[in-house]
Parts: C-alpha cells; sequence; structure tokens
C-alpha cells in the first residue's frame, strides 16, 4: 500500500499542474469577452468548461491531501518503530558498557589470557575479547544509524505537513473562485433568459439570413451544373466532329476551341496515332513493296491507308500473277524446243547411220545445234520495313469525372479547413447551449478559431465564385467537380472567379467580432444536396 502513495500522487500532482494551465488559458478567453459577457455564448461556455475543470482540480486536490496524510500517517508508524528499537539497542548498550566497565583493567584482560589452560584456548580468548570490543562499537553505530533514521523521517513527516498545508490553501482558494464563478454563470445565464425574446429574434434573422445564403449558393450550384452541362454537350458534339473528320486537323481544331475538354486526352492521342500512322505509310511507300505494305497493315490495320495498301498489294499480287504465267510459258517454250531438238538430233543420228551404210565415203553435214538464249526476269527486291508500332489508346474518362471521383473516395480524410479550430455548431439541428428551448438549423458546421486564422481549401478545384454576405464579409464557393465546398464569414478573400486552388490553400481571413467571436461556416455540397462535413473531414 505506501509503495503505490507516492505513484498515485505523482500522476494526482502531473493531473493538477495540467489543469492549472487549462484554468489559465481558458482565463485569457474568458478575458477576450468578459466586456460582453451578459450575451456572449462563448463567455458562458468558457465559463461553464472553467467551472468544470475547477471541479476536477478541487477534488484532485482533496485526493492528494488524503495521500499526504497517508504518507504522515505511515511515517510516524516508522518513527514509532525506530524509537522502540532504539530504546531496546541502548537498554542493550547500556548493559554492555557496565559489564565493559567491570573489567576494563588490563590486568583483568591480561590475566584473563594468561589464566588459559593452554595456547589454543588464549588464542580463542584474544578473538573473544577482539569480537566483544567491536559488537561495542556495532552496538554504538547502530544506536547512531537509528536516531539519523528518525530525524530523516522527522524531516519528510515536517514536509508532508507543509505540502499538505499548501494543497489544503490552494483547495480553498480553487473552492472560493468556484463559487464566485457559479454565481456569475447564474448571472449570466439569468441574463440570456431575461433577453430571450431578443435572442431568439436574433437568431431567426440570422437563420433568415442563413436560409438566403443557402438559396444563393443552390442557385450558384444550379448555374454553375447547367452551365458544365452545356459545356459538355458542346465538347462532345465538337468530339463527334472531330472523329469524324478523323485528322491532324480536325483533332487540333477541338483541341484549340476545347483546350480543357473532356477529350482533349483522347485528342492528342488521335493525333499522334494518326502521325505514326502516317510515318509507317512513308515508309511502306518508300520501300513500295509487297512485304512494306503487308508489314503496314499487320501493325495498323486501322490505320488511315489500309484500303491503299490493299490495292497496292493487289497490284503486286497481279504481277506475281503474270509473271508466273510468263515464267510457265517460258518453261513450255524451252520443253518444246528441247523436244525438236531432241527428235531432230535421233534423226540425224538415224540418217547418219543409214547414210554410213548406204555410202561410206559420203559425209554428212551435221546440223548445227540451235542455241536458244531466255532472259530470265530479276528476282523481285525485298525490302525489310521494320514494324511501325501502332499508338496506344486510352479509355476515354473525362477529366471532370476524375476530380469528382478522387473527391468522393477522400470521404472521412479530408484535412481541416482551419489550422486550429473547434466545432461550436454540428450539422442539422442544434440546441441553443443556454436556452435549451430554442433550436438552430445548420446547413454545415460552424467552427470556431484564432484571431487572423485563414480559411483552407479541403480539397483541390476551381473557385466558382466569391459573394458578398449581409454585414460587409464574403463567401466563397469552390468546385471539385460535381462537389462543392463553402467558406462563410471571411472578412477578406485571396481567390477570384474561375482561380484554381490546391489543397490546403489560403482563401482568405475569417471575420472576428467585437465580441472576439472568429467563427467560419464550412459547408459541402454533392450538386444541390447538403452534405455532413463531419462525415467527410477527418476528426471532425
Amino acid at each position: 500500500m505506501f509503495a503505490q502513495v507516492p505513484y498515485n500522487k505523482a500522476n494526482l500532482q502531473k493531473q493538477n499542474a495540467q489543469l492549472k494551465k487549462e484554468i489559465i488559458n481558458l482565463n485569457k478567453q474568458l478575458e477576450v469577452n468578459k466586456q460582453n459577457s451578459k450575451l456572449n455564448v462563448d463567455f458562458v461556455q468558457n465559463l461553464t468548461k472553467k467551472i468544470q475543470v475547477q471541479t476536477k482540480l478541487v477534488n484532485n486536490l482533496s485526493k492528494e491531501k488524503r495521500f499526504i496524510e497517508d504518507e504522515i500517517y505511515l511515517t510516524q508508524l516508522e518513527i514509532n518503530k525506530l524509537s522502540r528499537e532504539l530504546v531496546e539497542l541502548k537498554k542493550d548498550y547500556k548493559q554492555v558498557l557496565v559489564r565493559a566497565y567491570k573489567n576494563k583493567s588490563v590486568e583483568n584482560k591480561l590475566l584473563f589470557v594468561l589464566s588459559s589452560k593452554s595456547l589454543g584456548e588464549a588464542y580463542r580468548r584474544i578473538k573473544y575479547l577482539e569480537k566483544y570490543s567491536a559488537f561495542q562499537l556495532g552496538q554504538a553505530n547502530e544506536i547512531i544509524g537509528k536516531q539519523t533514521d528518525i530525524q530523516t523521517k522527522k524531516a519528510k513527516k515536517e514536509k508532508a505537513k507543509d505540502e499538505k498545508e499548501k494543497v489544503l490553501s490552494q483547495q480553498t482558494l480553487f473552492s472560493q473562485n468556484l463559487e464566485k464563478e457559479r454565481l456569475t454563470k447564474e448571472k449570466a445565464v439569468e441574463e440570456f433568459r431575461k433577453n430571450e425574446g431578443v435572442i431568439a429574434a436574433e437568431i431567426n434573422a440570422k437563420e433568415a439570413q442563413q436560409r438566403q445564403i443557402d438559396a444563393q449558393i443552390k442557385a450558384i450550384i444550379e448555374e454553375e451544373i447547367r452551365q458544365a452541362k452545356i459545356r459538355a454537350e458542346k465538347d462532345l458534339k465538337d468530339w463527334n466532329e472531330a472523329k469524324r473528320g478523323n485528322s491532324i486537323a480536325s483533332y487540333n481544331e477541338y483541341l484549340r476551341d476545347n483546350p480543357k475538354g473532356d477529350y482533349a486526352k483522347s485528342a492528342r492521342t488521335a493525333i499522334l496515332r494518326i502521325e505514326n500512322d502516317a510515318k509507317a505509310w512513308n515508309i511502306a511507300r518508300s520501300a513500295h513493296t509487297k512485304q512494306a505494305y503487308q508489314s503496314y497493315l499487320t501493325h495498323h490495320p486501322t490505320g488511315s491507308f489500309v484500303s491503299t495498301a490493299k490495292t497496292e498489294i493487289s497490284k503486286f499480287e497481279q504481277l506475281e500473277r503474270e509473271a508466273e504465267a510468263e515464267r510457265q510459258r517460258i518453261i513450255a517454250q524451252r520443253k518444246a524446243e528441247e523436244d525438236a531438238r531432241l527428235k531432230a538430233q535421233k534423226e540425224e543420228d538415224a540418217r547418219k547411220i543409214a547414210a554410213a551404210k548406204a555410202e561410206a565415203e559420203r559425209k554428212a553435214k551435221i546440223e548445227a545445234e540451235q542455241k536458244v538464249v531466255v532472259k530470265v526476269p530479276e528476282k523481285e527486291r525485298v525490302v525489310k520495313v521494320d514494324a511501325v508500332k501502332p499508338a496506344e489508346t486510352h479509355a476515354e474518362r473525362p477529366d471532370s469525372e476524375g476530380i469528382s471521383g478522387e473527391f468522393s473516395s477522400n470521404r472521412g480524410r479530408l484535412p481541416w479547413p482551419v489550422d486550429k479550430g473547434t466545432v461550436v455548431s454540428r450539422f442539422g439541428a442544434n440546441s441553443h447551449p443556454i436556452l435549451s428551448n430554442i433550436t438552430t438549423m445548420n446547413s454545415g458546421v460552424d467552427i470556431s478559431t484564432y484571431k487572423g486564422a485563414q480559411a483552407r481549401a479541403v480539397f483541390e478545384g476551381t473557385v466558382s465564385f466569391v459573394m458578398p454576405i449581409p454585414g460587409g464579409n464574403k463567401s466563397i464557393l469552390v468546385s471539385h467537380g460535381t462537389y462543392f465546398s463553402v467558406y462563410t464569414n471571411l472578412s477578406s478573400v485571396n481567390v477570384s472567379k474561375g482561380d484554381s486552388v490546391k489543397r490546403g490553400q489560403s482563401l482568405g481571413t475569417i471575420d472576428t467580432t467585437p465580441d472576439g467571436e472568429t467563427v467560419m461556416n464550412f459547408q459541402i455540397w454533392s450538386g444541390t444536396t447538403k452534405q455532413n462535413p463531419a462525415s467527410w473531414v477527418a476528426g471532425m
């Protein structure tokens, strides 16, 4: 039990230090708006929070006091135990001193050793005397040690008493402050109740103002959607015309009219495809062989010159057929000539034999062989054409859908629209923090932050509109494809309509009222449907 006391007490002291720090911060916030505390909601809320913190601190101080009292009690028990042990030690030591006094002479000690019956016994008596002297010294040291321990414990007890008095003083002070602040809160709440009608009227006016702003936002979003639809229809029409033309000129015309169109990427891909197609065709035309045209067809089966390539291949195939017919004719002619020659040779041989038999002296003239020279056409020159790979094609995906998809995929992971802040009013119906019978509706969330805080874009997009709101401040609408984010109650803005913004980029400075309130209303829309920002922003 005793071993756990310092640990628990240390934890309490650490927690109390944190609570005191929190009270200091709350005092600073209360100081900012105490001039208008009668009808300042932040003042009452901060005061309520301070009362809760101080109540916890007073309770903790009470626990700390009990721990200190336990320490004092346990320390006193140890002092009592040590005191009893000291009395016993002194009693024993007194007896030792009496015996030592009776045998204090050197002659008695020497006689005690010399009266031994043997050397061994004399040695043992010498050792006994040495141990006895050491025992006397040890008893004295133990008494001194006990006395020191008792003094240390007493000092610890006195320190704990002082600590207890300090805690009691703090507990009394915070308890007194607690009562004062409870009375202050009761007075402030009473002021709210007295002015409930005025407050309700102000809230109704603000709600009417908010409904007007929401209507403007909805109208802007509807117009944005309508314009986007018109742009998409024109974009699709221009794209279909470009595809019908299917030329570099038609696609360049599309890109000129629609540089950020939904099909801009596809148009650039088509231009690259046509350029590669033309390059491959020029290579085939330069080679002008059947193999070159066949290579073109293999790598560009849907190319612009497929028909021409097939025609050229047909011409080569016709020439091949004609060449084959000529080759067959020449072969047949050669065979006929050879047959005629062989026949003539046979007849000549027969004539010679007959003539030899009939008339030996007659010499026959040998018929000269006829030589037939046949010109063989050259083989076709085969030109190897490197294959030109077709341009890669990509599935068409309009850019606006890409942005919307990215936004929706970040549901629950979007950053806060401020560096540091607290949600003071959530999406939908909210009960008044003081007057429970008054309920307000919120199209987004109200975020309380510090003076000079910047509103920051929660996602990349385009500024659709910067509109003034009653009171002289401004509201910014940022488009994220089919999603929109709204930042209301800005005293100054850093962007204009049509600007592209990045995630986390500063849009403007949030307004601070004379009461010291710096609150921004933040909304998210999907088309014309309001969304709960807490479902989109991480940790909201």
